[in-house]
C-alpha cells in the first residue's frame, strides 16, 4: 500500500536530502526520487522549488530554535551563552544541511519562515536582558557571538584549521574572549 504524500511527508524527505547533500541536493527530482514518487506528482502539494526549499528553511530553523532554547533552559548570564554557544556547533556539526540552510537568507519566502530567526534572536536577547545592555549594544554583541560562532563553524567544517592544536581549546578560547568582553560592558554600565 502505497503511503499517502503530504507536505509534511515531503518536508521530511527534503530535511533528509539537505543534510546528505547540502542545498544543492534538495531539488524537485532528487525528492520525488526519495519518496518513490513521479516529480509531477510534488506539484499536488508545493509550488515549485523556491515552496520547498522555504518549506525546509522554517522546518531547519525551527529545529534550531528548539535545540537552543533546551540547551538554555534554567540557565542564566554566561552559562546560558555558553550552552547556546555549543549547540550553536553541535547542531552545524549534526545536520550540516540545515545550519546552511538557516543561513541563506535569500532562500526565506514565507512570512511563517522569516518569523523564527526573531525568535533565535529573541533567545539571545532575554538572556542578555541580565546583562542591562542598550538595545544598540545588545544587537552588536549578538552579532559578534554569532560572527564568531559561525567562522570558526565554517572553517572547521572545511578543515581549514590544518595546526595540530586542539580545536576544543580555540573554540573556548574565542568564546571567553567574547564573554570575557560581555562582563566588561555590563560592569562599566552598572557603574
Amino acid at each position: 500500500m502505497k503511503k499517502k504524500i503530504t507536505k509534511e511527508i515531503i518536508t521530511d524527505a527534503a530535511m533528509e536530502l539537505l543534510d546528505e547533500k547540502g542545498i544543492e541536493g534538495v531539488t524537485i527530482k532528487n525528492t520525488a526520487i526519495k519518496l518513490a514518487i513521479k516529480p509531477p506528482s510534488l506539484y499536488n502539494h508545493i509550488a515549485n522549488l523556491e515552496d520547498l526549499l522555504d518549506m525546509t528553511a522554517h522546518k531547519s530553523m525551527k529545529n534550531l530554535y528548539e535545540k537552543l532554547m533546551l540547551a538554555s533552559i534554567g540557565l542564566e548570564k554566561k552559562e546560558a551563552l555558553w550552552a547556546i554557544a555549543y549547540e550553536y556547533r553541535s547542531f552545524a556539526k549534526n545536520y550540516p544541511g540545515q545550519y546552511q540552510l538557516t543561513q541563506k537568507v535569500k532562500l526565506w519566502k514565507s512570512d511563517e519562515t522569516k518569523q523564527i530567526p526573531e525568535q533565535i534572536l529573541g533567545i539571545f536577547s532575554k538572556i542578555l536582558q541580565k546583562y542591562a545592555l542598550s538595545e544598540d549594544e545588545t544587537i552588536h554583541f549578538i552579532r559578534t557571538l554569532r560572527s564568531y560562532l559561525h567562522g570558526f563553524i565554517l572553517l572547521e567544517m572545511e578543515e581549514a584549521f590544518g595546526l595540530p592544536q586542539e580545536l576544543e581549546k580555540s573554540f573556548t578560547l574565542g568564546v571567553n574572549v567574547i564573554l570575557t568582553e560581555l562582563d566588561s560592558s555590563s560592569n562599566l554600565n552598572n557603574q
